[in-house]
């Protein structure tokens, strides 16, 4: 599911006419160079995918520098909308399959915490191995907005033109002139999708 589609921006650049090939080969490069900008400003991708999570312990520390066992897991990737496997990895190499649930081994929700019953998660590295889906199965409609914007921006100066001169015609490039950088206020909005580390 991309962000955007090549037929929303053409009607985000208000053009009459259905784009030709190449046009709509540019608009589909433009959405996925915006999408780039937008995955790296949250960490991850916001579309649904199942990925395989090798997980360190979670582990925290006290103001006195000792190590406290946790019930829950933090997983980097989230709106979570199915937890298909989770593994417990021993220190020895021992694997653990767990069972979901309430009686049984672990639950999780959908801001992507899962939480171990009548125990606690192992305190090493490499200790749980979850296999999640995760992601927007809707993308939310301020994500599509900043794509758009990113993408009618590279669209108005596809050369990436930052100056001109008129006399003694000089001419000069940079990425950042293709105008595909977030503002404070997308950056604000994207905030509430970043990954947790």
């Amino acid at each position: 599911m991309p962000y955007a589609t090549p037929d929303q921006l053409r009607l985000w650049l208000r053009l009459p006419e259905p784009f030709t090939a190449d046009e709509a080969a540019t608009a589909e490069l433009l959405l996925d160079l915006a999408q780039g900008v937008i995955d790296d400003e949250t960490g991850q991708s916001l579309e649904s995918a199942t990925d395989t999570l090798v997980l360190d312990s979670p582990t925290r520390s006290d103001p006195h520098r000792t190590a406290t066992r946790s019930h829950r897991l933090v997983l980097p990737r989230w709106p979570v909308t199915a937890v298909d496997s989770v593994t417990v990895h021993t220190e020895d190499g021992d694997d653990q399959a767990l069972a979901y649930g309430p009686a049984a081994d672990y639950t999780w929700s959908a801001d992507g915490i899962l939480t171990r019953i009548g125990d606690t998660w192992p305190a090493h590295d490499r200790a749980i191995t979850a296999v999640v889906t995760a992601g927007f199965i809707t993308l939310p409609s301020g994500v599509t907005r900043i794509s758009l914007r990113l993408a009618a921006a590279g669209w108005s100066n596809p050369e990436g033109l930052s100056a001109e001169t008129l006399g003694d015609h000089s001419r000069s490039f940079s990425a950042e002139a293709l105008g595909m950088e977030l503002t404070a206020a997308d950056k604000r909005a994207l905030g509430a999708y970043r990954a947790r580390t």
